[in-house]
């Protein structure tokens, strides 16, 4: 995704991707070198080139799986070392000082980009500008040795002031004994919300357009006609490289407000389309902004909980912390007051106050009854400003603000529903062992853990010392079909209020929408998919039940199988062999960053 460090790197990778003018090319980036007094080897620079390019498809924002598949190929022959990878990037570093700097490599930045066939002249131009004051911020201020742990972890030694470790003290109070959650009563109150995420609406999808275009996404009205019909954007969406058009979303959500009778809605982040080459402010506004009203116009009266997604920033994954938003391009506060705008529609003025530091809250939305929304965004990688220095230690006091909360939670004896965008097996080690430090102390007082950003539906736990799952996590399903997957959404039932409810999740019923079906016959039919309770045959969704479930899937296939195509809304209905069910119960059972002990 972040062309600019691609080409950066890449600057004589046209010798082994592109056929036409090699020689003419070899010599232009040579007459280059010789102007900045920067001669070092050459394929040095590409090898290293590729470690990088490597690093950036594997955020998965862009470009498609057969181009990784190719990197990896070349990655694999490059025969790269450690101590090669040093040598290459301090030739890198000096090439961004020499003669010409930085405005000498974003011009053959968009050179190579497209002579590289990693995309057309338009897309390659746009992010070149998109990601260059990222890109440089990194380069500029990582050692070599940093950058190369951070490439070849498997190689490389951890340098020891990278990406410290550091700890959050979750409490001085001692931990009250294990308080399993137990079925409420036949005929008590229960409440029921809706949850979707991953909406990735695309205000320019045109349905009869081709969804087979040579940009990263399609189905859009810049895209030309299709030659086959077969190749043409569907009117409610498309399987291939594209994202939701608008009148699916609102038939979702025409659904649920006409027929569900819910009492509140939680969405964990990612509202604008995939085309992050080419994505301003005023567009991140913009689509927050249509978010908003969508919501007010189809659910008036029911309040929202959401949690901010890596797509709401521009560029995206960019979440620097405030204390460097005096670097070019670092400064969100533009995105954290929009944040704030949006949010205040539905949550007090009184919890809003950590919004506009970090886009992270609580509220509490009955009795006993609190929800923690969570910026994941700040524990991962991905978002280049982390890498540098401190930045990483806890962004914002976030991890310190939420064990706070959770202790006055359970001092208040409240029942906690944490929302947030990534799933946390995706961060960085530091803060995922803090957050999971706090997860197991506080077991008795969290409901659960609702994520988004894998686009599909899946369950996600935490194992104590005690072998014992002290919190469940559920993540999706995920609205948009991209890519090769139906839309779908879920609607939970819990435990309503009443004196001494814990409200205790007790199914979750998941809705898709098949996209062929819809497309052939004009019109979007929801349709139930799968119950926890009827299909998985679990008495509810407490921590117990759903470490039942996992185990019960090592031995009853039809019962794994079924869970298989779950996740993707029933769009892969083929089986799953022991590879890849191993592989998918180890993306249930593994939930810290570097952890492979299930696997």
């Amino acid at each position: 995704m972040k062309y600019l460090l691609l080409a950066t790197l890449l600057v004589l990778y046209l010798a082994a991707l592109a056929e036409t003018s090699v020689v003419d090319r070899k010599l232009r980036v040579q007459q280059f070198e010789k102007d900045s007094d920067v001669t070092e080897d050459y394929e040095l620079k590409r090898k290293v080139g590729l470690l990088f390019l490597r690093k950036i498809l594997g955020q998965g924002d862009i470009l498609r799986p057969e181009k990784e598949k190719e990197l990896d190929r070349l990655v694999e022959q490059s025969g790269m070392t450690c101590t090669l990878c040093k040598a290459g990037v301090d030739v890198i570093q000096k090439l961004l000082h020499s003669n010409g700097g930085e405005d000498v490599i974003t011009a053959i930045a968009v050179e190579v980009c497209e002579l590289g066939n990693i995309e057309d002249r338009r897309v390659c131009k746009l992010a070149v500008e998109e990601f260059k004051q990222e890109v440089f911020y990194v380069l500029f201020n990582l050692q070599p040795d940093e950058l190369c742990y951070w490439l070849l972890k498997n190689q490389c030694r951890k340098p020891a002031d990278f990406l410290p470790n550091w700890v959050v003290t979750s409490s001085t109070t001692p931990q009250p004994p294990y308080k399993p959650r137990t079925n409420p009563a036949s005929g008590t109150p229960t409440l029921k919300f809706l949850f979707f995420t991953d909406m990735h609406m695309d205000v320019r999808y045109a349905p009869g357009r081709t969804a087979k275009c040579r940009e990263p996404l399609c189905c859009r009205d810049n895209d030309a006609l299709p030659d086959q019909e077969s190749d043409a954007a569907g009117m409610w969406g498309d399987y291939r490289h594209c994202d939701m058009p608008q009148n699916t979303v609102e038939s979702m959500m025409s659904q649920v407000a006409n027929n569900d009778g819910i009492d509140f809605i939680i969405f964990t982040g990612d509202i604008p389309a995939h085309n992050v080459w080419n994505q301003t402010k005023e567009d991140q506004i913009d689509k927050l902004q249509r978010w908003t009203d969508l919501l007010k116009k189809h659910f008036p009266t029911t309040p929202v909980y959401a949690a901010v997604g890596n797509h709401e920033s521009a560029p995206v994954n960019s979440y620097p912390p405030h204390s460097i938003f005096d670097q070019p391009g670092a400064d969100t506060q533009w995105l954290l007051d929009t944040l704030y705008d949006s949010w205040s529609n539905w949550i007090p003025e009184e919890d809003m106050g950590f919004v506009k530091q970090g886009a992270f809250y609580t509220t509490l939305i009955r009795p006993g009854l609190r929800v923690v929304s969570l910026n994941t965004n700040y524990c991962s990688d991905d978002s280049w400003w982390l890498l540098v220095g401190t930045n990483a230690v806890d962004p914002e006091g976030q991890l310190k603000w939420f064990a706070g909360v959770m202790q006055a939670a359970e001092d208040n004896d409240e029942n906690v529903l944490i929302i947030s965008h990534r799933p946390t097996d995706g961060c960085m080690k530091p803060w995922s062992d803090n957050y999971y430090e706090i997860i197991n102390r506080y077991q008795n007082t969290i409901i659960a853990q609702l994520f988004g950003h894998a686009h599909t539906g899946q369950l996600y736990n935490d194992i104590t010392q005690e072998d014992r799952v002290s919190a469940i996590g559920l993540i999706g399903p995920g609205f948009t079909t991209y890519s090769n997957l139906n839309s779908g959404y879920r609607i939970y039932t819990m435990e309503g209020e009443y004196e001494g409810s814990r409200y205790s999740l007790l199914d979750g019923e998941s809705y898709y929408l098949n996209i062929t079906d819809a497309n052939m016959r004009g019109e979007a039919t929801w349709q139930r998919e799968y119950s926890f309770v009827d299909d998985y045959d679990v008495i509810n969704l407490t921590p117990p039940e759903l470490k039942k479930l996992v185990d019960r899937f090592d031995s009853d296939e039809q019962l794994f199988q079924s869970y298989h195509n779950h996740i993707t809304k029933m769009e892969d209905l083929s089986d799953c062999d022991v590879t890849c069910k191993q592989s998918t119960l180890c993306d249930i059972k593994t939930f810290r960053a570097d952890d492979n002990s299930f696997c």
